[in-house]
């Protein structure tokens, strides 16, 4: 009776969760289409017929062009593929830094002259409100610091690191789906990585994204290739999670994931492997925690900082996340507000003040959800502007060519996701799939509640390029494209 009832929670909990992320899945698709439907529909001068007709045909086209190269480099050996794929994934990569010299701004200005700060040991660029506010950020700019002092103060090195861990994301991006499936989707995932416009462009702007999704993947990997049958594997994967977040503060959110993973397998073990479930998440936690403790301790040895590496204007991302001018993008006006008031209680006060008048008509926070998740998920990639904005008057067609090609590659993930939802709903899922829609659906959740900006979808493109992968083989399968034993074997 007891076990019964425990998988009949198991079963209704994919279930749901797998509801849930289609309808995400089906909103994201929508806004997307609207965007490049729009898009062409302004730089062509087409009717809404005629854009609508042209997007379709684009996507038929791109998802063909998909289908013809996996289905031909599928007769390829796993090392000849592998090979291939670090090569261009690398080379691409490269001849994008070497091309485009994008210099810093905003944030990233403040931690590469933070970077250089320290390099000198002059503490004036880090003793400004921004690492006062944001002491977290300190991680990437003292790693940035290190590489400046083996290879001087040009970007270049950084760039390059950019560029290997870009690659070593599209290699656990492939071999991610093919330990969730096959082979073939693995395949897929890589190959479309590989080519995914944000995760090409953005390697020549000075974030700390790239090097903070190479652990987080790799964690991954770790979790779902080994769980916790391998003895030391927690450990790892705790060190690996840590130095993400000091790289990129994504830790707690993908700790709940990794939690939510964890009770997943506890439903499904014994009594005896219940209780190494627990002790090995406890692990994970503990070296999680232990490593943030000496990297922040001997910060403040070291004399980079006073505080620890913890957000200490934590209220900050729901001001602007809730504020309904802005659709709950950035807005400067909040900052010269906020700005007024000193950092702490006062300025805590202050901002719990605006979020809660800011939640006060519920009609309208309904309004500013629904405008969030546009502007999160739906609108064009701004990754090309972060990326060649300054040469926004010269590249102008180039521009164009980017964001509408973005667009187009995106609806072909969603197409896949969607795809592999609707074809597996009636059948139990995976844990390990399970894990990547639990991940996606908490990170749309997050971006509900604060700040967005479409430069934040970096983190979860890998986890829609392996869903999407699942989704092409099996719709493949299932329209006869491939043979259920090609299916197994990849």
């Amino acid at each position: 009776m007891k076990a019964a009832l425990v998988n009949g929670l198991n079963k209704g909990l994919h279930k749901l969760l797998m509801i849930i992320t289609l309808s995400f899945f089906g909103l994201m698709f929508y806004f997307s289409w609207r965007t490049e439907q729009q898009y062409i529909k302004e730089q062509l001068r087409f009717s809404n017929l005629g854009a609508f007709a042209l997007v379709l045909f684009l996507l038929i086209i791109l998802g063909a062009l998909l289908f013809s190269l996996s289905y031909y480099i599928r007769k390829l050996k796993s090392r000849t593929f592998l090979f291939l794929l670090i090569f261009v994934a690398f080379s691409v990569r490269l001849i994008w830094i070497l091309t485009i010299n994008t210099p810093p701004a905003t944030d990233f200005r403040a931690m590469y002259h933070g970077a250089v700060g320290i390099l000198y040991g002059d503490w004036a660029p880090i003793q400004r409100e921004y690492f006062y506010s944001w002491p977290y950020q300190l991680g990437f700019t003292a790693y940035e610091s290190f590489l400046l002092s083996l290879f001087g103060e040009e970007t270049f090195s950084i760039k390059f690191l950019n560029v290997l861990y870009g690659v070593g994301t599209v290699f656990f991006t492939y071999k991610i789906a093919s330990l969730l499936l096959n082979e073939f989707a693995g395949r897929i995932a890589g190959i479309f990585y590989t080519f995914y416009i944000p995760a090409i462009v953005m390697t020549s702007v000075l974030t700390n994204q790239y090097i903070a999704i190479f652990f987080f993947y790799w964690a991954f990997y770790l979790l779902l290739k080994n769980g916790i049958n391998y003895k030391w594997n927690w450990i790892f994967i705790g060190i690996l999670l840590a130095l993400g977040d000091i790289m990129r503060p994504l830790g707690a959110f993908i700790l709940l994931a990794v939690s939510c993973y964890m009770f997943l397998a506890f439903l499904k073990k014994g009594r005896i492997h219940k209780g190494r479930v627990v002790k090995k998440l406890i692990g994970i936690f503990a070296v999680f925690y232990f490593v943030h403790y000496l990297v922040s301790a001997s910060f403040i040895a070291w004399g980079i900082t006073e505080y620890p590496l913890s957000n200490r204007n934590p209220l900050w991302k729901f001001v602007l996340g809730f504020n309904h001018e802005t659709g709950g993008q950035y807005s400067v006006d909040d900052a010269e507000y906020v700005a007024r008031y000193p950092l702490g209680t006062e300025r805590n006060g202050v901002e719990q003040e605006l979020i809660k008048e800011r939640l006060e008509d519920k009609s309208e926070v309904v309004a500013l959800l629904w405008k969030k998740f546009n502007n999160m998920w739906g609108i064009r990639d701004e990754s090309i502007f972060w990326s060649m904005g300054h040469q926004k008057e010269s590249a102008q067609d180039i521009h164009k060519v980017l964001y509408a090609s973005e667009r187009m590659m995106f609806l072909l993930l969603l197409f896949g996701g969607i795809a592999y939802l609707f074809l597996s709903f009636r059948v139990e899922i995976d844990k390990k799939e399970a894990f990547f829609l639990i991940l996606i659906l908490g990170y749309v959740l997050v971006h509900l509640l604060v700040e967005v900006q479409t430069k934040y979808r970096f983190f979860i493109n890998p986890a829609l390029a392996i869903i999407a992968s699942l989704g092409f083989v099996t719709l493949f399968c299932h329209t006869k494209l491939l043979s259920d034993r090609e299916r197994k074997e990849g």
